[in-house]
């Protein structure tokens, strides 16, 4: 069993996940329950399965966790580019949260 809180990916993924609930906050009423609660929603899950992956026994539970991490990175990226092309982030954020989700792609 690893310990997640010694990966990077897990401090980028977690680091980004605060990012999104900060600059989600000030969505639109109407978008409460749509693309801020996706982006939320997905930007959690990223570290989380990665914290999953680590408490396995087994390296084959762990990649697939991590790969099902890794798509979720990839959705969030795309979130992230409707939420810019909608005008609810600004270029600037947005490249944040790319660069942030390349890194943790990577890793």
């Amino acid at each position: 069993m690893r310990d997640h809180r010694n990966l990077r990916a897990f401090e980028l993924a977690d680091e980004l996940a605060l990012l999104v609930y900060r600059e989600t906050a000030g969505f639109p009423k109407e978008e409460l329950f749509g693309l801020r609660n996706t982006l939320r929603k997905t930007a959690v899950d990223v570290p989380a399965l990665i914290a999953e992956g680590c408490a396995k026994e087994n390296n084959s539970e762990f990649s697939r966790l991590v790969s099902n991490a890794t798509a979720l990175a990839n959705r969030l990226e795309y979130y992230s580019l409707i939420a810019k092309d909608l005008r609810l982030l600004t270029e600037a954020v947005h490249a944040e949260y790319t660069e942030k989700i390349i890194e943790v792609r990577k890793m």
